[in-house]
């Protein structure tokens, strides 16, 4: 008969713990942080533009059109969705504009901050905190915005060319059709002023909108961060030169009676200098003085100044230091 081999209770009633079998634990993961802080995702932003700098011409121009043609996906969605209930527009223009703006270009941005594309809205800012943080030059800023301005028309433009070959909006979306004939001639007939300012308020929102994305941390998060700004600008009706790219020219293609040199002059040109005005000084240039290294450099730079600190005086008044010193040895001799 076998032997019991439990755990032989002692006279005080206790058990032996040296048999006793340890209780397996629970694991407990590690939290993870959601969403990056905005000294954190500063610098995140500031990194990025520093890669984006460092990319060779053709993948940021290829880049460049995959994000026009995600716009340009978007863009048509809206025109398929808000663009296709005039009673609605008629009777409720405010349902009709949230329509518009919920279906459509904020799907565009998800594309390009999930899949990949360079936007050349977004890199106003990108490529500007890099700069501001010594992370690159000028001449990295210029190559990164001519490539990615150009492949985001040349992919907004492919879509023009492919939508309208499809003929959807001929036979099967003719309301949507007027609405995109409508809305290339309303938007190259405001005043050039108020069209830039347009385009100051869009890429404000586009690029708070790509900052969130990039402060998230998952996929639901980058989504839902992109959203709702984009979605704001769309129904606000403020300018945003990519998204334009697509609109207008679509516009144009289904018979707006607007020519190329109209959209260019009152249309691209405004839009395009209230984005970069937006990316720069509205977004970039805020947050590299709160949480970047331009106010720790200013500082030390007026502190060296008023300490009389050569390293930080400029070379005419270090030239000029030195003669006053030679002056006074002369004088001491």
């Amino acid at each position: 008969m076998a032997q019991d081999e439990r755990p032989k209770v002692q006279d005080d009633d206790t058990i032996d713990t040296v048999k006793a079998q340890a209780v397996p634990q629970p694991h407990h993961r590690t939290p993870t942080i959601a969403f990056l802080p905005p000294p954190s995702l500063f610098d995140s932003v500031a990194t990025t533009g520093h890669e984006k700098a460092e990319t060779a011409w053709w993948k940021t121009f290829l880049l460049g059109v995959l994000a026009g043609v995600y716009i340009a996906f978007g863009g048509a969605l809206s025109y398929a969705i808000g663009g296709q209930v005039p009673q609605t527009e008629a009777q409720n223009p405010g349902l009709q504009k949230l329509l518009f703006g919920a279906f459509g270009l904020s799907f565009g941005l998800a594309l390009i901050v999930v899949c990949g594309g360079d936007l050349y809205t977004a890199n106003t800012s990108f490529l500007s905190a890099a700069v501001f943080e010594g992370k690159a030059n000028v001449f990295q800023l210029v190559k990164n915005w001519v490539c990615s301005f150009l492949g985001n028309l040349a992919g907004a433009l492919f879509i023009v060319f492919l939508l309208f070959e499809t003929k959807i909006f001929v036979h099967e979306a003719e309301d949507g059709m007027n609405f995109a004939k409508d809305t290339a001639i309303l938007k190259t007939s405001s005043d050039f002023g108020a069209t830039v300012v347009k385009g100051i308020l869009a890429n404000w929102l586009v690029n708070l909108a790509y900052w969130q994305a990039t402060g998230a941390q998952d996929v639901i998060s980058k989504i839902v961060g992109a959203y709702f700004p984009v979605l704001a600008f769309e129904a606000l009706a403020f300018e945003h030169v990519v998204a334009d790219m697509f609109f207008v020219p679509f516009g144009i293609k289904l018979g707006a009676p607007v020519s190329v040199g109209r959209y260019i002059v009152h249309n691209m040109i405004p839009v395009a200098i209230g984005n970069t005005i937006a990316g720069v000084f509205f977004v970039a240039l805020p947050y590299a003085l709160l949480y970047g290294n331009m106010t720790s450099n200013i500082s030390s730079h007026f502190s060296g100044l008023l300490h009389g600190d050569s390293k930080v005086l400029p070379k005419s008044q270090k030239a000029v230091d030195a003669g006053h010193h030679e002056q006074a040895q002369e004088y001491t001799l």
